[in-house]
């Protein structure tokens, strides 16, 4: 199916369901309905080409540039009551705003002509009953086209947004079309519905450095990896069942395409999906041998006492049934898997899983610069199940390990406990010991070292471990 048709006739598949609910949360005015729409990724790189010859690339302040490892936090003064929902529904004008004043602290005009900017905001999709405008889900889209305007201002004229974790009826029921029509910024729905239907030219690919673990390439949409891109990585502060804070490393996944960028895929059925569901390329581009990397590195850091690991105890069960020796022969039997698997009910070596890939992804992929949308944050599950608050904080750097590790300590984690910043460290992709990362906070226009970590206000966002449901119990690393 040609792209262009395969868009037109989802589009009038969503449109036909966005106008059911119209009194329920995900309506929160008129505005969800407006005539605007995403554009294919080829329509969307044919416009970036257009805008090229009038653009200007913006530059990173020198002072975060030269400072790769450091961490900067800009401190915001939203002001909001929580409304009856749980929303901070009178936050909307401050965040554009204060993303317009925040662009100009973190980039500087640029003499470089040409080229583009994507933003690659954290827009997953959630159910109707917390699809609203300001909800902690989603990187907020006023910061989102704040943030465009800011760049606007530097004479950055070309600049264009992605989504892939989520879809159109999300976007149009939260009303983040009519946003980003009011300034005219382009949104490109990546999450086509099979990886056959994208085109040689959407897509980069990317080797993974070192010694990778799950896989060897990973491809991106593009714009990403294309060499005059400005990629600016936006993800949303907030925890999530799985990959337990959701920051600079996980939000990636946004940036690669269906079936290769599902890295939430449990363990044991991986493999069998990538070959039959998604019929991806799985032996050019997965390691060999990755089931017994994810195993071995689980073995190794169960032993070495990672928090709550394991934590609804199936690794013994799955030993007791005959282990690899026993799943190695029915790996890509849909049926038999699902046969062995049926007395190990849960995300069997699933964080060991997620955590590898992840890293693996965080090495190939590397964003120019990381900033965390954290004025407003959630605790629970990452989709429905939590609450928002409100927590005025913004972090920015070039380091995705430090980014993500004093990001975690602001929502009351601790980064020497969080598995995935371990294995990060782990596997040399950045430190996640704060005592050994500089920060500093960025207030005006200046820049001042941060003495003592004390001086940073923490949040208590707990993890609804594994589970989208309410369990009653919030974990903490």
């Amino acid at each position: 199916m040609k792209r262009r048709s395969f868009l037109q006739k989802a589009a009038v598949g969503t449109s036909a369901y966005a106008g059911t609910n119209l009194f329920g949360y995900a309506m929160p005015n008129a505005e969800a309905f407006s005539s605007g729409g995403g554009i294919g990724i080829e329509e969307g790189l044919y416009l970036l080409e257009q805008g090229k010859e009038k653009n200007s690339m913006p530059e990173i302040r020198p002072e975060i540039k030269n400072n790769p490892r450091a961490v900067f936090l800009i401190e915001t003064n939203v002001e909001a009551r929580r409304s009856p929902e749980g929303f901070f529904s009178e936050a909307q004008e401050q965040i554009e705003e204060t993303a317009k004043s925040i662009a100009g602290r973190i980039f500087v005009k640029g003499a470089k002509k040409g080229g583009s900017t994507l933003i690659l905001p954290n827009l997953t999709w959630v159910p109707d009953v917390v699809n609203y405008p300001t909800c902690g889900t989603n990187t907020s889209h006023d910061f989102i086209i704040g943030f465009a305007q800011g760049l606007a201002a530097l004479d950055n004229s070309n600049t264009i947004t992605m989504a892939r974790g989520s879809n159109v009826v999300d976007h149009r029921k939260s009303g983040l079309y009519a946003k980003l029509d009011s300034i005219e910024l382009k949104l490109i729905e990546a999450k086509y519905l099979e990886f056959s239907h994208y085109t040689k030219n959407e897509l980069n690919w990317h080797r993974v450095p070192g010694d990778p673990q799950v896989w060897k390439n990973i491809p991106t949409n593009r714009p990403i990896g294309d060499k005059d891109n400005l990629f600016i990585n936006m993800p949303k502060f907030k925890t999530h069942n799985l990959g337990l804070t959701t920051l600079s490393i996980k939000n990636r996944q946004g940036g690669v395409p269906s079936g290769y960028g599902h890295y939430c895929n449990r363990w044991e059925v991986m493999e069998h999906l990538c070959r039959k569901s998604y019929q991806i390329d799985f032996d050019r581009d997965f390691i060999k041998n990755y089931y017994q990397n994810v195993e071995s590195a689980f073995l190794k850091h169960r032993a070495s006492g990672f928090k709550h690991y394991d934590y609804e105890q199936l690794y013994p069960i799955y030993e007791k049934k005959g282990g690899w020796e026993a799943f190695r022969k029915i790996k890509n039997d849909g049926k038999a898997i699902e046969e062995f698997m049926s007395d190990i009910k849960g995300p069997l070596m699933w964080d060991e899983q997620w955590s590898q890939r992840a890293i693996d992804s965080a090495k190939a992929i590397t964003p120019d610069i990381n900033i965390v949308e954290g004025i407003i944050g959630r605790d629970g599950s990452g989709f429905h199940t939590g609450r928002d608050e409100l927590c005025n904080i913004v972090i920015v750097g070039i380091g995705t390990t430090e980014v993500d590790a004093v990001g975690t300590y602001i929502m009351g984690h601790d980064p020497l406990e969080i598995p995935y910043l371990r294995i990060a460290k782990e596997r040399g992709l950045g430190e996640n010991n704060l005592d050994k990362i500089d920060i500093y906070r960025i207030k005006d226009n200046d820049i001042i070292p941060l003495k003592n970590l004390s001086e940073i206000k923490r949040y208590s966002l707990g993890v609804n471990l594994h589970s989208w449901d309410e369990t009653g119990e919030r974990l903490f690393w």
